[in-house]
């Protein structure tokens, strides 16, 4: 059982200075799929924007309350909260890349927002697209 461990934690760990972590897609040979360096990043920062803050018992500080400004006025004072919200929490929980640049578009179509994430990485850049709407409400809703 040991030896199973010991494999597992050589192949997530990462060689040569670059970090590693499994996604929850399964690839094509039935494996979760491995993300390496900045696709590591942007995994972790996904969870927790879309984590909402008191849902996750082991942490209970864990996550976004972004979700709550689902009904919030579309102005440029929801968007200043948007962006304080997604600093601070990321800068919380996983402060290893520099966001460069964070664009917030409100929806048209409905109560909600996209997020564009810019990031960088030891000199690689990478996005982060996010979409925060009023479905998205009603289900963490439904879960308290």
């Amino acid at each position: 059982m040991a030896n199973i461990l010991d494999r597992f934690n050589k192949s997530v760990i990462g060689t040569k200075g670059r970090i590693a972590d499994y996604s929850s897609i399964i690839s094509s040979k039935g494996d979760f799929k491995r993300v390496v360096d900045i696709n590591t990043i942007i995994l972790s920062w996904n969870n927790i924007l879309l984590t909402p803050t008191r849902s996750y018992t082991f942490d209970p500080e864990y996550g976004c309350d972004l979700y709550k400004m689902v009904f919030e006025p579309a102005d440029d004072l929801t968007i200043e909260k948007i962006k304080d919200e997604i600093i601070n929490k990321i800068q919380r929980y996983d402060n290893r890349a520099i966001i460069t640049n964070i664009d917030v578009v409100f929806l048209s179509n409905m109560k909600g927002f996209s997020l564009s994430l810019k990031v960088e990485y030891k000199g690689e850049e990478s996005e982060l697209n996010v979409i925060i709407d009023e479905i998205l409400y009603a289900k963490y809703m439904e879960a308290v």
